[in-house]
C-alpha cells in the first residue's frame, strides 16, 4: 500500500486534477485506489459528488480527512492519493509524516515556480518528491525557463507534463475517460518505475 501526497502551498496549480486524474489512471491499471481529501475547502469531494450526480461515479471513493484522521487512519488501497490544502503548512506535513512519495503539481511561470522551491525543500526531507509541470505550452519561453530552473536547483521532476487545455478545466465534476487522460496516464507509468527503485 502506497501513500503519494499530491501538495504545493500556492493554489491554482492542478493539485485536485492531479489527484484525481492520477487515481483514474492508477484504475485503469487494476490497482485500488482511494483519495483522500485533506483541503477544507473539499474540492475532490466535491467533483466526486458531482460526477456521482451526472451518473459518472469516480473509479475509487473520495474520503474527507482532517489531521488527525490522516495520522490515524491506515489506507485500505494499493494506492491512497492525498489532496492537500495551498497554505496548509501543517496539514501538508502531517500528509508527509507517512508519505511514500510526494508530487508537486507547478504551472511552469515565475510566479508558481518561485512559490515551489519551499515546499519543495520541506517534502524532499520527508520522501522522494517529484515536481509534475501543469498548464503546460511547450512552444513557450515560460516552460524553456522553467525546465531550466528545474534542472538548475537540482530538483526531480517528471518528463511528461500535463497540458493547457479546455478539457482539462472543463473536466471538473466528471469522470475523465480512460481515453482521455490527458499524459497522466504516463506520469502513473514515470511514479510506478521511480517506486519501484
Amino acid at each position: 500500500m502506497h501513500r503519494i501526497v499530491v501538495t504545493n502551498t500556492k493554489g491554482g496549480v492542478g493539485k485536485t486534477t492531479t489527484a484525481l486524474y492520477l487515481a483514474c489512471a492508477l484504475a485503469t491499471r487494476g490497482k485500488s485506489v482511494e483519495v483522500w481529501d485533506a483541503d477544507p475547502q473539499g474540492s475532490a469531494t466535491e467533483w466526486a459528488l458531482r460526477a456521482q450526480d451526472a451518473g459518472e461515479d469516480l473509479p475509487c471513493p473520495v474520503v474527507s480527512m482532517n489531521a488527525v484522521q490522516l495520522r490515524r487512519t491506515s489506507p485500505s488501497a494499493d494506492f491512497t492519493l492525498i489532496d492537500t490544502a495551498p497554505g496548509d503548512w501543517k496539514g501538508i506535513d502531517t500528509a508527509l509524516e507517512h508519505a511514500d512519495v510526494a508530487i508537486l503539481p507547478c504551472a511552469p511561470s515565475g510566479l508558481d515556480l518561485d512559490r515551489l522551491w519551499e515546499t519543495e525543500r520541506v517534502a524532499s526531507q520527508k520522501c522522494p518528491s517529484y515536481v509534475l509541470l501543469t498548464q503546460v505550452d511547450r512552444r513557450t519561453r515560460s516552460f524553456d525557463a522553467a525546465l531550466a530552473a528545474l534542472e538548475g536547483q537540482g530538483v526531480g521532476y517528471f518528463e511528461t507534463t500535463i497540458p493547457s487545455r479546455e478539457a482539462i478545466r472543463q473536466s471538473y465534476g466528471h469522470r475523465p475517460a480512460p481515453s482521455a487522460l490527458h499524459g497522466y496516464e504516463h506520469v502513473i507509468t514515470e511514479l510506478l518505475e521511480a517506486m519501484s527503485w
